[in-house]
């Protein structure tokens, strides 16, 4: 990857130059070529990207796992470092004037592009080479009866991306069937078939004689993973020496930014373990809290102890997530509210947890429960409400939470923006059976009433930005004061 890469980077500074000293020339007829200083530059520039590969390896995914907006955000990271190094070195040792400004920013603005060109290439053909992914495969899925339609929309929607084949339900394996027979007797791969995939559950009925039996087929086999009685996430896999292992730890660790208490989990692994304890966490509470309520809390007792006494506090904000990372905890990352919302929709479409929706306006709860429906058709949906826009009596509060509870909803969605949201479920802590989730904009991001930022801007931490285009009247003094707080109780409180 790294050859590919600094291929990508010397094309990328070769036609910077070109386009300087022979497109550009008669723009600068004074200027005089530093031949050895250029030559000198581009010893330094291959060095300084490897340093930047290097330390960057291990905090993101293979090429080969990364879609193209992954890659592209990725790329502009790395490119960015490179470019503060780069002014650094040449500021540095004087060589302001002899290295021509023109050719570092149209090596920046081409080194991107190169180099997602060269990594899209180098993923084609690591693909290619070894096809261990389900993508670009037409897959014949053994399961169980009663998952079978499931697993297929599943592999459909997430094992593909953007370029899917073709799936055939070949077989539906029964408990009280002979394995061996079973395989022997029926089952008839289609010609376009190139993979067999069997479901934890059908491989655990089939036994090793029927696992056999498909092996001589002479037709790739892929087995689904389970732990705990759940489809395994791809990122809850890690390298523990030298093997695959599930990590599920993270979530006992936490971590102080300005008095909160943050857990250091990432999205997957957290979405997985929500679910799995959904019951030891009936009538508790879940945050996700960014950089605007963190400094809420750090000037408010009251809001910080009610962030502290849920269950598990996320770092909705790439600020926070990185000076966890920075603090020790190199797993940590942004878990924001909606993209923990997605995972646990995904997920339990398997395990059949019901989810209770409470907030936002009935506009967008309307298109909520259209939205859901259509991405996640086996999601459990017992209830939505939209409470009136005041403070509830009472009997209207006794109404909602019975009305909650009667529903038998194990996830309960909260909408009600912070520090609404929080202050809310830190009073009906106990009274509500499921679990509170607070997710403010969340209902209106997956109803689709408000346009989230592309997966670019939220890969390179700029969704806040974006955000701010949206609404500049009502968040550009919540930026403005918050993020210059953030910044300055980071640098002067010890927590």
């Amino acid at each position: 990857m790294l050859i590919f890469s600094l291929l990508g980077e010397t094309a990328a500074y070769v036609a910077a130059l070109l386009f300087r000293y022979v497109i550009l020339e008669p723009m600068y007829p004074n200027k005089t070529r530093e031949h050895a200083f250029y030559r000198m530059f581009y010893v330094f520039l291959i060095l300084a990207y490897s340093f930047v590969f290097f330390i960057r390896r291990g905090k993101v995914k293979h090429a080969w796992e990364m879609d193209f907006w992954e890659k592209t955000a990725e790329v502009i990271k790395s490119q960015t470092l490179l470019l503060f190094i780069e002014l650094f070195f040449i500021f540095f040792i004087g060589w302001g004037k002899r290295i021509s400004r023109t050719v570092v920013a149209i090596l920046f603005g081409l080194g991107i592009l190169f180099d997602i060109f060269m990594r899209r290439q180098y993923s084609k053909g690591y693909l290619k080479k070894y096809g261990s992914s389900i993508k670009h495969r037409n897959i014949c899925l053994i399961s169980e009866a009663a998952e079978a339609d499931r697993l297929k929309y599943c592999i459909e929607r997430y094992g593909y991306r953007n370029d899917r084949k073709d799936i055939w339900i070949i077989h539906e394996v029964k408990k009280s069937a002979v394995p061996a027979d079973v395989i022997k007797a029926n089952i008839v791969l289609p010609e376009e078939c190139d993979m067999i995939y069997v479901s934890a559950k059908a491989a655990y009925t089939l036994g090793s004689a029927g696992m056999e039996r498909l092996s001589a087929l002479k037709v790739p086999v892929c087995v689904g993973l389970e732990a705990g009685g759940r489809s395994l996430p791809t990122h809850c896999i890690v390298d523990e020496g030298g093997a695959a292992a599930l990590c599920s730890s993270y979530m006992n660790r936490k971590f102080p930014v300005l008095g909160v208490e943050y857990t250091t989990a990432g999205r997957t692994e957290a979405a997985a373990y929500v679910l799995d304890h959904v019951k030891e966490l009936g009538g508790k509470y879940i945050c996700f809290s960014n950089v605007h309520t963190t400094v809420m809390a750090s000037d408010d007792k009251e809001y910080r102890d009610i962030l502290n006494g849920s269950a598990y506090t996320f770092p909705d904000g790439n600020p926070i997530a990185n000076k966890i990372a920075m603090g020790g905890y190199p797993e940590a990352e942004r878990v924001a509210g909606p993209d923990f919302m997605e995972e646990v929709f995904r997920l339990s479409m398997e395990s059949g947890e019901k989810h209770f929706f409470y907030g936002s306006s009935e506009k967008t709860i309307e298109a909520l429960k259209t939205k859901l429906k259509e991405r996640f058709p086996y999601m459990n949906i017992v209830g939505m409400y939209s409470p009136p826009f005041r403070e509830l009596t009472e009997e209207e509060d006794a109404a909602a939470v019975k009305m909650i509870n009667d529903s038998g909803a194990d996830l309960v969605w909260i909408g009600l923006g912070a520090p609404k949201q929080e202050k809310w479920m830190a009073a009906h802590k106990d009274k509500i059976n499921g679990v509170m989730l607070g997710v403010g904009a969340g209902f209106d991001f997956h109803a689709g009433t408000v346009d989230r930022a592309p997966k670019l801007i939220q890969g390179i931490g700029l969704e806040w930005l974006y955000r701010l285009f949206q609404n500049p009247r009502r968040l550009f003094k919540r930026y403005l004061v918050t993020n210059t707080k953030f910044i300055l109780y980071s640098r002067f409180k010890r927590k």
